[in-house]
């Protein structure tokens, strides 16, 4: 009885924040006049006769374990004017279905579901000539499980938060589009582009980031009923993210390390990674969708287990949350074992995320840092070389016999070989090992989930 009393529980709070999502959206939406509201009577009806409809408020039908959970908390990490920018999130799910499934040390990420910028939504919007309050039903996005059930949004919502308008199209896009235009000419130039002597053409476009939008908005003969964007667009996708902290360390709290990613496109433009921005201007009292999903960073179950930690730039994520979770076990008057944390970043002054925190913690003794900057001085200085430091604790922890430890990288793929490299140069040069010996070792390790990556 208790169970099914905590499930209720669980979806009443879901109901509760989609209607309360539902409502802000109209507060904010402002003064509406009497067109519009002919139009939303249908959904009216709907939200006004829900048993009779079993009409729910959902905020992502397509995504079922999907929760709109609440900001509680946003910091800037980096300085102000450097070349990065990496911020810390707070979202709150006490009460919700996510509350014990979120545990960063536990094998936990989160996807977060992004909504398109409003601006732009509404700029392509106008430019189409498209009703943004027009009601139109979807059965390509209600869940899956529920035979005979639609989808009633708007247009405006179907573009903001379910198109992935703004995404980078394959050739097979083009293939679908190109009908649609009413200009013999233009329908030619689209379908050409689909064409192998075409290629060159096609590959520019996508260097230049040329999105579903610009191709769209390229071709002003195009007339595509607004149902059949949904055939034409694919949805916008989870973007998944290591969790830095540990529940039981802070409970009904999960905290997110993110970089807003950027990258120069052909022709000079500067171009953002799409949920990564939508996270950079969240801030407390916002709300976005989210749920958990797994992930291969899982703290030894073994308390007293030494853990070797290779964190690299926001890989640094997870080992938060393994060290919080330490911290938390340690509070309950268990024995924990050692951990090193080996974190690169170019510059200490802008890169140090979280410094008062580990600092705090190395002086507690629950972790030795062994931080690489590789700009801070004449001689770049990696991971690798300060792993190579710690060469007898990680041969006496990791590869001697009887030993118990643990290795764990996250982060960017491209250190990935040198810290392999490195380890193996530790069993050769500390355990008297052959390369080969070294390298079966290794192997040993990683099918033992005693040497764990999570590289992007």
């Amino acid at each position: 009885m208790p169970k099914a009393k905590e499930i209720m529980g669980v979806e009443a709070q879901k109901a509760a924040m989609a209607y309360k999502h539902h409502q802000e959206a109209k507060t904010k939406a402002g003064e509406i006049n009497a067109d519009t509201i002919n139009k939303v009577g249908d959904l009216s009806r709907l939200l006004a006769f829900q048993p009779q409809y079993k009409a729910l408020l959902r905020a992502r039908p397509d995504v079922a374990q999907g929760e709109l959970v609440r900001v509680t908390d946003w910091r800037l990490l980096t300085p102000d004017n450097y070349d990065r920018t990496c911020f810390h999130i707070e979202v709150d799910v006490k009460g919700t279905g996510l509350e014990h499934l979120v545990n960063g040390s536990m094998g936990k990420a989160l996807s977060v579901y992004a909504l398109n910028p409003a601006d732009k939504v509404s700029e392509f919007l106008t430019k189409m000539k498209l009703d943004p309050d027009e009601l139109v039903s979807v059965e390509e996005i209600a869940p899956q499980s529920e035979d005979g059930t639609v989808v009633v949004t708007t247009v405006y919502k179907m573009f903001s938060q379910y198109l992935d308008l703004f995404g980078k199209p394959s050739r097979e896009f083009l293939k679908k589009l190109f009908p649609f235009a009413q200009d013999i000419m233009e329908k030619v130039a689209i379908a050409e582009l689909t064409l192998e002597r075409k290629t060159e053409d096609f590959l520019d476009r996508q260097a230049r980031a040329y999105t579903y939008a610009d191709y769209i908005l390229e071709f002003p003969s195009l007339k595509i009923p607004v149902a059949k964007y949904v055939e034409l667009l694919p949805t916008i996708k989870q973007r998944v993210y290591s969790i830095c902290s540990s529940s039981d360390f802070r409970p009904g709290k999960c905290q997110l390390l993110v970089v807003r990613e950027d990258w120069q496109a052909k022709g000079g433009d500067t171009k953002f990674g799409l949920c990564s921005s939508f996270m950079t201007f969240l801030r407390p009292g916002a709300v976005c969708i989210a749920h958990a999903t797994h992930s291969v960073m899982q703290i030894p179950e073994d308390k007293s287990a030494p853990i070797f930690m290779a964190g690299l730039g926001t890989g640094l994520a997870p080992f938060r949350a393994y060290i919080e979770q330490r911290k938390h076990e340690k509070s309950l008057g268990h024995r924990v074992g050692p951990m090193t944390l080996f974190f690169g970043g170019r510059h200490k002054k802008a890169e140090f995320y979280y410094q008062d925190e580990m600092e705090a913690y190395e002086k507690e003794g629950l972790v030795k840092c062994c931080n690489a900057w590789s700009r801070d001085q004449k001689e770049k200085v990696y991971v690798q070389h300060k792993i190579m430091e710690e060469a007898a604790a990680i041969w006496q922890h990791l590869g001697k016999e009887g030993s118990k430890g643990y290795f764990f990288l996250c982060g960017s793929k491209q250190p990935e070989k040198d810290v392999f490299a490195a380890l193996v140069k530790i069993m050769e040069t500390k355990g008297g090992l052959t390369n080969e010996q070294a390298h079966k070792k290794m192997e040993t390790l990683q099918l033992a989930g005693r040497y764990v990556t999570e590289v992007y």
